[in-house]
C-alpha cells in the first residue's frame, strides 16, 4: 500500500484539514476493506466504523511516532474500534446476508462462492473474522497482525490455523472456498 509522506502526516497531526483529507481519501477505501467484513456486510455499521476510526485518527494522530508504517497504525486503531463497539453491542455479532443481488449467468460460481464465504465467516466472532479476512484475504503479514493485535506472530499463526482447522470440519464439502476466505 502507498504510504503518505511524513510531512502531510505532520500538517495532519497539526491540524491541516487539507492533509487529514489526503490521508482520509487514500486509507479510507483500504480501511473499509477490513471493517465492512468485520461489521457483517452491514453497511450501516461499517459506515459507523469508519466514521469511529478516524474520529479516533483526529484524535490521536499527533501520538503517531512512526515506529511502523501508518497503514499498520490505522489498522490497529481500526481493528480496536471494532472491537470496542461489538463488546459494547451485542447485536451486531449477527450476520446479515446479502439481499437482492441476483447472480447473473457469467457470475455464478463467483456468487455462490461469496455465499460460502459469508456463511463461514458470519459464524465466527468479530475478532476471529477480522483476523481471517486480514490474513487471507488483505494478505497483512502475521508481523503486521501482531502489531495490530498485541498478539505475538507465533500465536497468531496457531489462532489463525486452528481456525481454518475448524471452519474445514464445519464445512467439509466448503473445503474449495476455504482459499477466498
Amino acid at each position: 500500500m502507498q504510504e503518505l509522506d511524513a510531512l502531510i502526516i505532520r500538517q495532519a497531526a497539526k491540524g491541516n484539514r487539507n492533509a487529514f483529507k489526503k490521508l482520509y481519501d487514500l486509507y479510507a477505501p483500504f480501511l473499509w476493506k477490513v471493517l465492512f467484513p468485520m461489521a457483517g456486510q452491514n453497511m450501516e455499521t461499517a459506515r459507523e466504523l469508519l466514521q469511529d476510526t478516524f474520529v479516533r485518527v483526529n484524535d490521536s494522530l499527533k501520538q503517531f511516532k512512526g515506529n511502523s508504517a501508518l497503514s499498520t497504525w490505522l489498522y490497529r486503531i481500526a481493528y480496536t474500534t471494532a472491537m470496542m463497539h461489538f463488546r459494547k453491542n451485542r447485536r451486531y455479532r449477527e450476520f446479515t446476508t446479502i439481499t437482492g443481488r441476483e447472480p447473473g449467468p457469467d457470475r455464478t460460481d463467483s456468487f455462490d462462492n461469496r455465499q460460502i464465504v459469508q456463511k463461514i465467516l458470519s459464524l465466527l466472532s468479530p475478532d476471529d473474522r477480522f483476523l481471517l479476512v486480514a490474513r487471507e484475504v488483505d494478505g497483512i503479514s502475521f508481523e503486521e497482525l501482531a502489531t495490530i493485535t498485541g498478539d505475538s506472530s507465533g500465536a497468531l499463526r496457531t489462532r489463525i490455523h486452528r481456525l481454518k482447522e475448524t471452519v474445514r470440519r464445519m464445512f467439509p464439502q466448503e473445503q474449495y472456498a476455504m482459499s477466498e476466505v
